[in-house]
């Protein structure tokens, strides 16, 4: 019943807020205008029939969301207020919170975005004041100023149930949502805006760029709106990230942030779509200088598209790589700082395992490809074929091999080197990955052996045999030579990985019962993580919940 009496109060407090918002955003923005006109008279805006159906309109809005809103809320707060904390502590309680601030941080974050290049234009001399006010700054404006209030007191809210009543469980995972989707959000509007500002000003360099030029000012309005994604990126990155760095820092309370694996979920995902993103932006240049080199002859055109087209390029590989290079620091600066739990070292190895994967699976097309290129050469050299057809083939999987090959030594030897911990052995990232490989390389084996014989077969049966299907072969055969290398070693990972397991003979573990009594669930987890924390191998703790009865009858010899 309680559980229902907050999704209704804190359900329908939420849309009246919204609408509360609008309703708000609305009047203000009227007022804005009106302001505006008086200011600079040749506005003109603002008719009187207009004015008088956008007042009722938003008054209406204003009255209805207010009402409702307060009426809900209070009766939500009146628990609260008699110092009742598991109210305080209910999950709904805290996802109404947090939702508000998600939702409000990320709707306050457009519109600065948007009233920052506004500015911007209108100081580059691009936007006329009689435009700006007509309906490029007050928009913005008056929703900034409309929902700030009201964001900063649940926030204030949020802070204070934090202070009378450290959060646990789904209310500091609840907290940690809104966080790091602000942070997520932020990091990624700031990286592409800078990613896109160098971009621009590459492309100004390039006599392509040049010769676009429509003006003395056509810069401003592009520079403004990724200068504007830039401020804006900045400023929700940093300070939803510096916020849960200070707590991180603080380890305080019974759930500590250090002791969060979405801190390690947020981190390698960030890390993951930068790591991913600079190496394929250095691949395409590590392609194009390949080529270039490979074909003298078209230096100059290929230079000439290196100056046209890797402004983008080259702008995400210093974007990217720099927030890589950042992330991997705060890694290992928190990995040396406090003890990495179970769950964190999950997550770690699922990054880990990965990018492994991606980096062999990028080199075993390479190589794969590479060695095709070679038979082809070798046992069809007088083969009609396009021009440039074996610098093209060389060009790209030679890349393939360079950008694979160390990004899959590089996490694979890491966490080879973890296996002497039986956990990390046993981790079932790593079995997911062994077992992924083994799939790939033996479906892509059975793949050669179909189409190899089938093309004996037609041969057998009587088809003339041509050129065609001898390159087929020849790419059949590169493919299954490189899928069997890598399938031969990581069966003889895996081998060594059962042989190094400990080995206990059926029914000669012995077992044993432990009753914990604790007051709430949420302690008892704790201890439960805990424990599973500080197993040692050959342990395995199993968790059943009994009532006191079950209990006795239990221990009852």
């Amino acid at each position: 019943m309680a559980v229902a009496r907050r999704v209704y109060l804190y359900g329908i407090a939420l849309v009246a807020l919204g609408m509360l918002v609008a309703g708000l955003a609305a009047l203000t923005e009227i007022a804005l205008e009106l302001v505006a006109e008086a200011i600079y008279v040749p506005l003109g805006n603002v008719g009187s029939d207009d004015l008088s159906r956008r007042v009722s309109y938003s008054g209406a809005l204003i009255v209805i969301g207010l009402v409702t809103w307060l009426i809900h809320w209070q009766l939500a707060e009146r628990p609260v207020r008699r110092g009742d904390d598991v109210e305080r502590r209910s999950g709904v309680r805290k996802l109404y919170l947090y939702l508000v601030l998600l939702l409000g941080g990320l709707l306050l974050a457009v519109q600065a975005r948007g009233l920052i290049a506004d500015l911007l234009a209108a100081l580059f001399g691009q936007v006329g004041w009689s435009d700006l006010f007509g309906g490029e700054v007050i928009p913005p404006l008056a929703t900034l100023l409309a929902g700030a209030p009201l964001w900063v007191y649940h926030a204030r809210i949020a802070a204070r149930d934090r202070a009378l009543l450290p959060e646990v469980g789904a209310g500091a995972t609840l907290r940690r949502w809104c966080v790091y989707l602000l942070s997520f959000v932020g990091v990624l509007v700031l990286i592409f805006g800078v990613s896109n500002l160098v971009t621009l000003l590459w492309d100004v360099w390039t006599p392509a760029g040049a010769s676009v030029v429509g003006g003395d000012n056509w810069l401003a309005l592009p520079i403004a709106g990724r200068v504007a994604s830039i401020v804006t990126g900045l400023g929700l990155w940093y300070a939803a990230w510096t916020w849960s760095t200070a707590q991180f820092r603080s380890d305080r309370g019974p759930d500590a942030e250090r002791d969060s694996t979405l801190r390690k979920v947020y981190l390698y995902l960030v890390l993951l779509i930068a790591v991913s993103w600079t190496v394929w932006s250095l691949g395409q240049a590590l392609y194009v200088a390949l080529r270039s080199a490979l074909l003298p002859g078209e230096a100059a055109g290929l230079l000439e598209s290196i100056r046209r087209d890797f402004g983008s390029t080259v702008a995400n590989a210093l974007a990217f790589g720099v927030a890589w290079l950042y992330h991997a620091r705060v890694v290992e600066r928190e990995a040396s700082a406090a003890p990495e739990h179970a769950r964190q070292a999950g997550i770690r190895r699922i990054y880990g395992y990965l990018v492994a994967l991606v980096g062999v699976v990028t080199f075993a097309f390479g190589l794969g490809g590479t060695l095709d290129t070679v038979l082809e050469l070798v046992f069809r050299p007088g083969e009609a074929r396009p021009d440039n057809w074996w610098a093209d083939r060389l060009s790209l999987f030679a890349t393939l091999i360079v950008v694979g090959l160390p990004i899959w030594l590089r996490f694979w030897l890491r966490l080879q080197r973890e296996v002497t911990d039986a956990k990390a052995r046993r981790s079932l990232a790593r079995r997911i990955y062994l077992f992924l490989v083994f799939g790939v390389c033996v479906l892509t084996l059975l793949g050669s052996g179909v189409f190899t014989l089938y093309q004996l077969l037609r041969a057998v049966l009587g088809d003339r045999w041509t050129g065609a299907q001898t390159g087929d072969l020849l790419e059949a055969a590169s493919a299954a030579t490189v899928v069997g290398v890598l399938l031969a070693y990581h069966l003889r990972v895996f081998r060594a990985d059962a042989a190094a397991a400990p080995s206990v003979a059926s029914g000669s573990g012995l077992e044993s019962v432990l009753i914990v009594r604790a007051t709430d669930r949420v302690t008892l987890d704790a201890l439960e993580r805990e424990l599973r924390d500080r197993a040692v191998d050959g342990v395995e703790i199993r968790r059943a919940d009994l009532d006191s009865k079950a209990a006795g009858r239990l221990m009852t010899p």
